[in-house]
């Protein structure tokens, strides 16, 4: 039985900027915030405790992939000079979908390259990706239409033998407002980021309903927030494959102590995860209800990329004496929901003086390189890199569902201060949190926990009670 768990820069980064403000007010953050229990480290091949394959497409051209747990990435036969601005690998790990200069589709040997008929297909970044577990039943390409206002779906079928074939184009959301960067869409949820000229309440990341009719979905079907309390600018949004969990980049929030982007002049330094908002959810306000009390997580990245020059002003942003091109973006969800990659751009070191945007190839040789983070033990591992400056972009992940242990490299520990010990072990939930009094499986509530040792090192658990 297929198991499922809980959720399972180019001219584009303007966008997503905006006024910085100063953190004055030192902040408690809940237990979702995972701000100091980070390990990372370079896949070395002995680290990462999953097996699959990464995919993501080079600055120099063609997609790359590689087996978890060996950073050996070899070109995609047949994709030589192909420059992805979308990327996604099917459950199985066999097809992979991105866009250049139209939509593609080509099996992880290089067999089958196809171009898809996609009615006048927008070239912009985030622009295709599947629609996982679609209603109906079958796997299906979701793309926006050159203006990226209007969302198209078109089921596939794939053959061991032959080129895979298509099914008939149907439009799944027409807006009025263009949407931007990448999308999600998993069962009957779609989720995007509508663009800051929108004359709609919400302008930041946007959970659509899709109508169980078959219709396009519009504004209307959108969830909004309590007016006055909309997000602000979250980028890079996607879902988990069961529809049940958004991620996306903080934008500029005003929570400065828990979430690192612009409001503290950290950028994206962080992802968020909440709970899907259906449209007929109740509004409430967005930073202190949704944000600071619905959470799933919010993971920050390893601290090395964190720093921020002393010579900052909280007037505003400095290009030159911040750390401002430190991203880590374009996020995905893998089929193991524990699991989302994402790339990380521009990555500046925090001994990089005054101006880690002059420090290239010396101080930033992390830039354009591929991170897995795990997110209930919030441990980043950096699983995909090419030499010589190239750059990678727009990653995907298929995880083997076989293995299910997690090892931290000897040395990297996760730290968790003042919890009682279970067993000499800590205990938490598939949202990080500890949990006490858990002495046995059987008074836990089903779902997934990871039992954490001393050590740093972790075992997931499957508590079933049928």
């Amino acid at each position: 039985m297929k198991r499922i768990g809980l959720i399972k820069f180019t001219a584009a980064f303007l966008a997503c900027t905006g006024a910085v403000l100063a953190a004055t007010t030192p902040v408690t953050c809940p237990s979702f915030v995972h701000k100091v229990n980070i390990t990372h480290y370079l896949d070395s091949g002995a680290t990462l405790p999953v097996q699959g394959t990464v995919v993501a497409g080079a600055s120099n051209g063609g997609i790359y992939k590689s087996a978890l747990g060996t950073n050996a990435p070899t070109m995609i036969p047949n994709t030589s000079g192909d420059h992805s601005s979308s990327t996604n690998i099917t459950e199985d790990g066999q097809w992979v979908v991105y866009n250049s200069g139209g939509i593609k589709l080509i099996r992880i040997d290089g067999q089958f390259k196809t171009t898809v008929p996609a009615t006048n297909a927008s070239t912009s970044d985030g622009s295709c990706t599947f629609w996982w577990s679609a209603p109906s039943g079958k796997l299906e390409i979701v793309y926006r239409e050159s203006g990226d206002k209007v969302i198209h779906a078109l089921p596939v079928t794939f053959s061991a033998s032959a080129a895979p074939t298509f099914g008939t184009d149907h439009i799944i959301c027409q807006f009025t407002n263009q949407c931007e960067f990448s999308m999600g869409c998993a069962r009957n949820h779609f989720i995007t980021r509508e663009d800051i000229n929108s004359a709609v309440v919400n302008y930041g990341p946007v959970m659509v309903t899709l109508p169980s009719s078959g219709a396009a979905a519009t504004e209307a079907n959108e969830w909004h927030p309590t007016a006055g309390s909309i997000p602000q600018m979250g980028c890079m949004c996607t879902i988990s494959h069961n529809g049940a969990v958004a991620c996306f980049n903080t934008g500029y929030d005003a929570w400065c102590g828990c979430m690192a982007d612009q409001a503290c002049n950290l950028r994206h330094k962080c992802f968020t995860m909440i709970p899907f908002q259906e449209m007929t959810a109740p509004a409430v306000e967005w930073t202190k209800t949704v944000l600071m009390t619905m959470a799933v997580s919010v993971n920050w990245a390893p601290k090395k990329y964190l720093y921020l020059s002393p010579t900052d002003s909280s007037q505003g942003l400095n290009n030159i004496t911040s750390d401002f091109w430190s991203d880590f973006k374009d996020w995905n969800y893998t089929n193991d929901s524990n699991y989302i990659v994402g790339d990380g751009d521009n990555l500046a070191y925090g001994n990089c003086s005054l101006h880690p945007d002059s420090c290239a190839g010396s101080h930033m040789p992390d830039s354009g390189t591929i991170w897995l983070a795990h997110y209930p033990t919030n441990t980043w591992t950096m699983i995909l890199h090419l030499p010589g400056g190239v750059r990678l972009s727009h990653p995907a992940v298929w995880v083997d569902p076989i293995v299910h242990v997690i090892a931290p490299l000897q040395g990297n520990r996760l730290e968790y201060h003042g919890v009682p010990l279970q067993g000499n072990k800590y205990m938490i939930d598939i949202r990080g949190r500890f949990v006490p009094n858990a002495q046995s499986t059987s008074k836990l509530m089903p779902g997934i926990y990871y039992s954490v040792a001393q050590d740093g090192r972790c075992q997931r658990i499957l508590v079933s009670h049928q």
